[in-house]
């Protein structure tokens, strides 16, 4: 784990100055001008850390295109799946895995371009996509990298585990990478935001969401206990927390609004992806059998959306996690049904104020508390993702023993796949 130090950033201000200070950068003409639509938080977790030996890979998503979707594709090696742009036919995924179990994920670097190319940039999804269609290990990623054409097109820190016990970070220009393997970090884990360690300090984005997810990591990680996706979710993407302003509105009390200023969860967000990998050892009883990852996926805003556990599989991916028409080729029939209600929520109840610089506050009364006799939209979320889990864990258990067959698994996942946007829909009926 690496960790930045540096005294000059040490904040001891008391409370009421630290939210002056939050207020007075939130609405800076600079700040606002300058602060990236591109960003994103996220971790790996190695196997080697972890009670059930399976590896962990985290992306908060935070962009420009709230419209977000699952879309499965047919690639040159391997079927995939992947986190889409709504309006992308193809071409591009911003995460996702593959049928050899496969994951890759990033977030966007402003400090490690080194040229000044006039080439094509922001191309990471194409290159997400292509891996993922080509790549089975962090090995055959490597040795395809030498083949991909220069120059690549990004600058961005790239995720990958596979289900060989590989797990790795990639910081990635336009001509070169540097990895990290997250199996020799000594705390079993690596936090990455928006900027790269060996780029320019002085170009560091995301800092401060950094500080307030190691800080959290260091809190919950436990090499004995596991854990989970959901667990995850919970964790980093709603919290409103502020490890540099020393603030945390789930444990505080929380003011019935404050400023959308470098908390994990934003405005921008538009989704929230965690895979839980498969070990790299497979119980000899079933040597034979090949496990798949679970991709974990809450489309929107993450305290209006649930994660739902996705599979590569064309025909048992949700109907509400894909394009409401698959043929379409334009508008809003490329949106998904579970994005659009999670957006209808966080557009009506947790960004509520539509005038002036209002879209600037969230309402976290309505997020942690709750109000005009509504739940907070927190307990919804909770409550439904309990149910996901409940349904869903055993089902997997069994199936991934070999105590079940890929038909009968694939049968009662889409039954129980059916309840959970009906749960949804009558848990957050108080907001709908």
């Amino acid at each position: 784990m690496h960790t930045i130090h540096n005294s000059k950033f040490k904040i001891t201000m008391k409370r009421i100055i630290s939210l002056a200070i939050c207020l007075l950068l939130s609405f800076t003409p600079y700040a606002l001008r300058f602060t990236p639509l591109r960003a994103c938080t996220s971790f790996i977790i190695s196997g080697s850390a972890t009670p059930s030996g399976k590896p962990m890979m985290f992306k908060h998503r935070d962009t420009g295109e709230l419209n977000n979707r699952i879309a499965y594709f047919q690639g040159e090696k391997y079927a995939f799946i992947g986190l889409m742009n709504s309006p992308m036919l193809d071409g591009e995924v911003w995460s996702g895995m593959n049928e050899a179990g496969f994951c890759i994920m990033n977030t966007a670097s402003y400090n490690l371009r080194e040229d000044t190319l006039d080439c094509q940039m922001d191309r990471e999804g194409e290159l997400m996509y292509h891996a993922l269609a080509n790549c089975a290990t962090i090995a055959e990623f490597e040795a395809w990298l030498q083949t991909y054409p220069q120059p690549w097109g990004v600058e961005a820190n790239f995720g990958i585990i596979d289900a060989q016990g590989g797990a790795a970070y990639y910081e990635m220009n336009n001509s070169r990478y540097i990895k990290y393997d997250v199996n020799e970090e000594p705390d079993g884990y690596r936090v990455v935001t928006n900027f790269s360690f060996a780029g320019r300090y002085e170009d560091y984005e995301g800092w401060e969401r950094y500080q307030t997810a190691c800080a959290i990591m260091k809190e919950n990680f436990s090499r004995e206990k596991e854990m989970t996706a959901l667990d995850a979710i919970n964790l980093f993407s709603r919290q409103y927390r502020h490890e540099v302003l020393d603030l945390n509105f789930n444990k505080d009390n929380a003011p019935e609004y404050t400023v959308d200023q470098d908390f994990i969860p934003r405005r921008i967000t538009s989704a929230v992806v965690c895979f839980e990998g498969v070990p790299s050892t497979l119980n000899p009883k079933h040597s034979t059998f090949n496990p798949q990852p679970i991709m974990w996926t809450a489309l929107g805003y993450p305290a209006c959306a649930v994660a739902i556990p996705l599979l590569v599989n064309p025909d048992h991916l949700p109907a509400y996690m894909k394009a409401r028409n698959e043929h379409a080729k334009e508008g809003k029939q490329l949106n998904c049904e579970m994005c659009d209600k999670s957006l209808k929520i966080k557009n009506e109840w947790a960004f509520p104020l539509h005038i002036s610089n209002g879209n600037k506050y969230v309402s976290t009364q309505n997020i942690l508390r709750g109000a005009e006799g509504k739940p907070a939209l927190l307990d919804c979320t909770r409550e439904v993702e309990q149910k996901i889990e409940k349904d869903f864990r055993p089902l997997y258990e069994q199936w991934t023993s070999g105590a079940m067959s890929d038909q009968a698994f694939f049968r009662l996942y889409d039954q129980i796949a059916k309840q959970w946007i009906k749960k949804y829909d009558a848990v957050f009926a108080p907001y709908l």
